[in-house]
């Protein structure tokens, strides 16, 4: 058992980079309105575009998991933040298409290294810890969203563009690192500092199911980064910097219900709470699309963060203790599996948006809040237990 406060130390210094890299991804998603009018793309080509990020996650994933199990997760957390702060600003320099879909594969290449080691580090706390923490992690990452998007809304208001953001996210995930770096502690799981090496390991029925469910959440969370403000600019048809609020609207709420999700979690069990989540979030994506007014569409997805917050925190908190010897390797099959939602997803919303319209499209990620609904609404098929049970 590691000391309670080598414990708090590692704690502190993963929020902190669960905070940076919601901030800047939040920066990352709230420009895509203006970068998609500089290329004068197509909300197919967008989509297609977008889709690279899932992409270039999803091949790096699995071998993220690897490196991070072997040279320890606080090395590749401090290598993937310093390499994220280089890649994030070259999609504002993109010249052409082409290129904009390079920069992208690479942001998403980068950006599953330092999700990786992040999520592995807060599974091995919560191991240690012996209960449930994984939300509270993942609050600060929506807390980091919020600021992210309010500080795009300010700057835009200013008339200061795309390039000028996303450098800015670029030096702030930068000074983060090199705090962080110092603060970080190499921890790993007691069974894998016995066993000394790495296994091979493939996707067993538990994992499988858990990859699907990811699957599903991410789905919805990447419709919403990538067009939640550019549903508010074209249906609901406000500013980009009101646009950008409304994103920050959605990040308040996914942070402020996972700053309470350990507390629910633990006193309601997982599956009330992921029911009342699916009800929540399919409620607040119909408000938005029957009443696509610009208070009413703000209102709605802040509801859907109220509903989607804890999803994904549940599902990644399981498959890091799946293989307890490797959370790395749990984390990064769930994650390779699961982040085909984030992949298909700017590709199927932008391809029915593009034939029929934005507001049909959304009825999509409405279908995924239903069945992650009913389906946990049979407790003994889908039982996701905390670490109290284990």
């Amino acid at each position: 058992m590691l000391y309670k406060s080598l414990l708090l130390r590692a704690r502190l210094a993963t929020s902190l980079m669960f905070f940076i890299n919601g901030v800047v991804l939040a920066i990352w998603a709230t420009n895509i309105p203006e970068l998609k009018r500089n290329l004068a793309l197509t909300d197919q080509q967008l989509g297609f575009a977008l889709s690279g990020f899932a992409a270039g996650t999803m091949i790096t994933m699995y071998i993220a998991g690897i490196l991070a199990t072997k040279i320890g997760t606080r090395n590749t957390l401090v290598l993937g933040g310093i390499l994220l702060s280089f890649t994030i600003p070259l999609c504002a320099y993109a010249p052409s298409f082409t290129t904009f879909v390079a920069s992208i594969l690479l942001l998403g290449v980068i950006n599953s290294i330092y999700d990786v080691a992040m999520n592995s580090h807060a599974c091995v706390i919560e191991i240690e810890r012996k209960k449930v923490l994984m939300p509270s992690f993942h609050a600060l990452f929506s807390i980091g969203g919020l600021i992210g998007a309010s500080t795009v809304a300010v700057l835009l208001s200013d008339k200061l563009g795309a390039t000028y953001c996303l450098t800015l996210a670029g030096v702030l995930v930068f000074v983060a690192t090199i705090i962080s770096a110092f603060f970080l502690v190499d921890i790993r799981p007691e069974v894998q500092a016995n066993e000394g090496k790495v296994k091979f390991r493939l996707p067993n029925r538990t994992l499988l199911y858990l990859a699907f469910l990811t699957f599903l959440a991410l789905f919805i969370e990447r419709t919403l980064i990538d067009w939640s403000s550019l549903y508010l600019t074209d249906i609901s048809h406000v500013s980009t910097n009101i646009a950008a609020l409304g994103f920050a609207g959605f990040s308040l709420a996914m942070a402020l219900t996972r700053l309470s999700g350990d507390y629910f979690i633990n006193k309601f069990g997982e599956s009330k709470v992921l029911i009342t989540s699916g009800l929540a979030g399919a409620i607040g994506l119909l408000l938005a699309i029957i009443f696509p007014t610009p208070t009413v569409s703000i209102l709605g997805f802040l509801v859907v963060g109220l509903g989607l917050g804890n999803m994904i925190p549940v599902f990644y908190s399981r498959a890091g203790k799946v293989f307890p010897e490797s959370p790395a390797v749990g984390y990064a099959l769930n994650g390779t599996l699961g982040y085909t939602g984030f992949l298909i997803a700017p590709i199927i919303i932008g391809s029915v948006s593009t034939d029929y319209s934005l507001r049909i499209a959304m009825v999509l990620p409405v279908l995924a809040f239903i069945f992650l609904t009913i389906v946990h609404m049979k407790p003994k098929q889908v039982s996701i237990t905390t670490p109290h049970a284990r």
